[in-house]
């Protein structure tokens, strides 16, 4: 079968499969007394600033970008029954270059972010399936969160079928099946942009189980994923990803808190064996009422596994569906030379760092966040080609604001000095970004 007619297969496939879930439910849920019928419209705009000086080459010399996005969702609730919801949502996000000069203003595509149908308490058991277009996210999102890691923070959606069981009061499992291309492929674009916006490099399949449960105070999760990525063109390696992991949060002496979490992952990378580690850990403090405007302060460490270039198995840890900026803004663009061009692609890297949260009024909040970032194998490309181990220190502060209840946003700055893992004369960078969030909900109730 070609590469065309698995797509269209695949569309028929989950177009029939959403129409029987929309059947059964429909008719299931028409039985049951409906109580508070609700419609309700979503719109949120979100505008940044952003500037960034050589984040990608460390290197002074190249043009320093900046750039206001302006990200706009519209999205649409019905729920018919109490057990049953639909929603659809759309997006844009604009982008207006002030510098360089030679940029132009990119208005870009208007595309499907959500749509999905929600069916909760099946047959009266605690049990509920969602299918469509969705977000998944699991605790810190270290393994799933993003299925859409080209197009930055626009959008990081599934095209996944959900199911959550309720155990008890303590514990869920939930399963999970996706199927996301390398662009869009399911549903229209409106303005669509020449070339066609890649969404991730390799279109893939996934399958995640994930039970969370609490063991007395502690937080407790066992997971196990599985990626399949499709060879392309540009792309032409295959591979089969596997993901067993933990996580553990445990509160003691009133309060601290211990948490950490670690997976390993087997499978194949062409003909070639993967055999790859990652995890981090962090300690933490609550310090609300021992010292002025302090919330918490803790410390930890990242290990990400890197790639042996003298052996033949893959050692480097993948990030899955977890190309987000979880621990910079900043750095994801940093990786992309050392990584053919992949954007937050976290990988080979251990970090030593240190945070500290607090408040200096109810609506104003800051984190800052110091890094010691170390490389834990060799890179061949020229871009990292220093003699030693040390990536380099990064600073972040971060300030938060609330304004209203529609109205928030932030300011963040980001620092980062490199070290001798960079080429000779690499050099540091400065990232700037100020962010003015408005969310407005209107609902509409049925007798």
């Amino acid at each position: 079968m070609s590469f065309i007619s698995k797509y269209h297969t695949m569309k028929r496939i989950l177009f029939l499969f959403f129409l029987i879930i929309f059947g059964i439910s429909y008719f299931s849920c028409a039985q049951e007394e409906i109580q508070n019928p609700k419609l309700k419209i979503t719109f949120s705009e979100r505008t940044r600033l952003t500037s960034i000086d050589n984040a990608i080459l460390l290197n002074n010399d190249a043009d320093i970008w900046t750039f206001t996005r302006h990200r706009t969702y519209l999205g649409l609730e019905y729920r018919p029954f109490d057990h049953f919801t639909g929603y659809a949502e759309l997006g844009n996000e604009a982008r207006i270059w002030l510098s360089p000069a030679s940029r132009k203003p990119v208005w870009d595509e208007v595309f499907v972010h959500q749509l999905y149908l929600k069916w909760t308490h099946i047959g009266g058991i605690p049990v509920a399936l969602k299918v469509g277009r969705q977000n998944l996210m699991f605790d810190e999102g270290f393994i799933c969160i993003d299925a859409q890691p080209l197009t930055g923070s626009r959008s990081g959606s599934f095209n996944a079928a959900k199911v959550t069981w309720a155990i008890n009061e303590k514990s869920t499992l939930t399963s999970f099946i996706s199927y996301n291309t390398f662009q869009e492929e399911f549903l229209p674009l409106l303005n669509a942009s020449e070339p066609v916006q890649m969404l991730e490099e390799q279109t893939n399949t996934g399958v995640g189980l994930y039970y969370k449960t609490k063991v007395r105070a502690s937080d407790l999760s066992l997971y196990y994923f599985l990626k399949n990525t499709e060879e392309n063109e540009n792309f032409p390696v295959a591979s089969q990803i596997h993901a067993l992991g933990a996580r553990v949060a445990i509160p003691f002496l009133s309060r601290m808190q211990f948490t950490a979490e670690g997976a390993y992952q087997p499978g194949k990378a062409g003909d070639f064996r993967r055999n790859a580690y990652g995890g981090y850990f962090k300690l933490g403090c609550n310090l609300k009422g021992l010292l002025p405007v302090a919330n918490q302060v803790y410390a930890g460490a990242i290990y990400l596994s890197g790639d042996d270039p003298a052996t033949e198995t893959v050692e480097g840890w993948d990030p899955l569906w977890s190309r987000w900026p979880k621990w910079s803004e900043s750095y994801i663009y940093t990786q992309i030379l050392e990584n053919t061009g992949k954007v937050a692609y976290w990988s080979n890297i251990a970090s030593l760092n240190v945070n500290f949260t607090g408040s200096l009024s109810e609506k104003v909040s800051f984190i800052t966040s110091y890094h010691h970032l170390l490389a834990l194998a060799d890179n061949t490309t020229a871009f990292c080609s220093g003699n030693g181990n040390v990536r380099g220190d990064l600073l972040i502060l971060k300030l938060n604001y609330s304004i209203d209840t529609q109205w928030s946003g932030h300011f963040l700055l980001e620092n980062f000095t490199p070290g001798d893992f960079y080429f000779q004369g690499a050099d540091g960078y400065n990232w700037i970004r100020f962010e003015l969030m408005y969310k407005l909900t209107y609902s509409a109730y049925g007798k």
